[in-house]
């Protein structure tokens, strides 16, 4: 999104509280004035820094305390249409909504208490607190792809609040505004997908083989940040009747959201980018294509050469860069996320496109993952600097209290109470508790609303509690992180933890990136402390195809007997498995 202007941000600070109740005047102003972020959006893991602003306008003879607050949600709302009844056994189609909302972060912060203010005076309240680094991007999307909220929707919104607590005309008075919030950046470790040389069949009009294609891929990285540029190298080998006429890349983004059992989805395209043609796309002729088949059928050894010949060709054009794409990938693209309520991904597509009606188009899919660039971190943050000055019921000093972003000039004399620090400690990150309404017709129908309470794992330390949390996390790998700290989810899980246990700790990350991360995070404390090759083959088993040899860059150096079982884990591989994967083996066996 783009960056605040102090003017909008200025705005939104000027915010004026009204009384709860039926009364009409203000009693007095609360505001917000936060630091403005760098590039434009808080950044999860740092901090957010700034002042409350209260000024009363009448005397007041009891205590005021005030209260800022973080609150973050996944917010839903799914259209959908379903018969009625109409009367005389008629029926009609209405269009019908339902909404959910679900917390993501909780945070509080006590910022004080001012004791019997007099009209007129102004009081300022700074803070700096610090964000859990596990937060997902604020984000918005809806049916149709507009900013209509009049249709379904989705989105990750974070609020940030002040209210006044006390008596009378100042019982909870609220000002709030919204903040962008991004993502933690991405490591810089990258996550290569080499793609091995596969082999299509091309047929025309769905049962006549006129021959067939071998092509393979490689993705520089899968893990690619908002604004980046992706980098896909590809190579093929034409070995049918049909030219190819271009290879093209794509990216799609696909947003799911639920509310209740109603669903809606929205996806487009946001990236694409074409290979350009090679002498190898040229389509072979008949002739060449009977002797193809008469030597596939013998299989001799020089068939079988030619073939080894022809993938040994593709990986290493593969590897040289031969036939590069750049693909950018849109700053306004969504982030990868998976939520209760909303799951956003995305996937690269390479699709071979031949000449011809009705003909086969080859096609390569796989997942990629979209965030925060790793090139977006915030410089180190200063600790908060302001003059304090201790609540009274005293005039305010003479001297300008230093203040975050330039409040009103009436707020320059403000009396400054001490600064609040807060650590991402005090967060409550994520939530079981799903809210949950559904919305009448246009002849305003009744609502009905409720909260619906989901199974929320015990304290009690258990496999099937620890796969729970993980099911509800915002974050698996620090919810894991958490429990291993904990000494007595150690002795009573993970040092007692099988290897089908393992892999279903594994499968339980709905992530897929982050499996092999999470895998190498117990892998040293499982089975008290004794990882072997039975747990990796376990996990092998589970994992995606494309996960498997970065699961083992992973784990392999973490196995107590490489030495001796390293052949009863490369018989789960397959021959490229066993090519892209050699040094691995060979460096955890140094």
């Amino acid at each position: 999104s783009a960056a605040f202007t102090f003017v909008t941000f200025f705005k939104k600070a000027l915010e004026t509280f009204t009384p709860m109740g039926n009364s009409k005047s203000s009693p007095g102003t609360l505001s917000i004035v936060l630091d403005p972020p760098p590039s434009g959006a808080y950044i999860a893991g740092h901090s957010i820094s700034g002042s409350v602003f209260a000024k009363s306008k009448t005397n007041v003879s009891s205590q005021l305390s005030i209260s800022a607050y973080i609150s973050g949600k996944e917010r839903s709302r799914v259209r959908y249409q379903k018969k009625e009844s109409a009367g005389d056994g008629k029926s009609r189609t209405v269009t019908r909504y339902r909404n959910s909302d679900r917390d993501i972060v909780r945070m509080r912060l006590d910022l004080g208490d001012v004791n019997t203010p007099s009209a007129g005076a102004s009081y300022r309240f700074p803070f700096q607190l610090q964000l859990p680094p596990d937060l997902p991007s604020s984000m918005f999307c809806s049916e149709h792809h507009n900013e209509s909220r009049s249709r379904g929707y989705c989105q990750i919104n974070y609020k940030i609040k002040a209210e006044l607590h006390g008596s009378g005309m100042f019982a909870n008075h609220k000002v709030e505004q919204v903040i962008n919030i991004r993502s933690a950046p991405l490591p810089i470790q990258p996550v290569p997908n080499l793609i091995p040389p596969i082999t299509e069949q091309v047929k025309f009009f769905c049962c006549f083989n006129v021959g067939k294609i071998i092509m393979g891929a490689r993705v520089a990285n899968t893990r690619i940040g908002q604004g980046e540029t992706a980098i896909i190298d590809f190579a093929c080998k034409n070995q049918s009747l049909r030219q190819i006429e271009k290879a093209e890349v794509t990216v799609k983004e696909e947003v799911r959201w639920c509310a209740g059992s109603k669903r809606n989805s929205s996806s487009k395209v946001i990236a694409h980018q074409t290979f350009r043609p090679t002498g190898r796309w040229q389509k072979i002729g008949k002739e060449e294509m009977k002797e193809q088949k008469v030597k596939s059928k013998s299989r001799t050894a020089t068939y079988r050469g030619h073939q080894h010949e022809i993938l040994q060709m593709i990986h290493a054009a593969i590897h040289d860069g031969e036939n590069r794409a750049l693909l950018g990938i849109p700053r306004s693209g969504l982030q990868s996320y998976q939520g209760l309520l909303i799951k956003v991904n995305h996937r690269l597509k390479i699709k071979v496109f031949t000449g011809g009606r009705c003909t086969d188009n080859p096609t390569i899919k796989l997942p990629i993952y979209l965030g925060t660039p790793s090139s977006l971190l915030p410089p180190i943050e200063a600790p908060l600097d302001v003059t304090v000055v201790v609540m009274p019921s005293a005039p305010p000093l003479p001297t300008p209290a230093v203040v975050p972003s330039a409040p009103p000039p009436e707020w320059a004399s403000a009396v400054t109470a001490t600064p609040v620090v807060a650590g991402q400690s005090t967060a409550v990150v994520g939530g079981n508790s799903i809210w949950e309404a559904e919305e009448g017709d246009s002849n305003n129908n009744p609502q009905e609303e409720g909260n619906v309470i989901m199974a929320i794992a015990e304290i009690v330390p258990s496999l099937p509690n620890l796969l729970k949390e993980i099911e509800y996390a915002v974050s698996p790998l620090s919810t894991v992180r958490n429990r291993l700290n904990e000494d007595e989810w150690m002795r009573k899980v993970f040092y007692v933890m099988t290897p089908a246990e393992y892999a279903s700790v594994i499968k339980a990350v709905s992530i897929e990136f982050d499996q092999p991360d999470l895998a190498a995070l117990i892998a040293p404390v499982v089975n008290a402390c004794n990882f072997t090759s039975i747990y990796i083959i376990a996990a092998l088993r589970i994992v995606a195809d494309w996960l498997r040899a970065p699961l083992l860059s992973k784990v392999l150096p973490l196995c107590q007997d490489l030495d001796e079982n390293a052949d009863k884990i490369k018989a789960e591989l397959s021959d490229w498995e066993l090519v892209c994967t050699r040094r691995d083996f060979e460096a955890a066996s140094m």
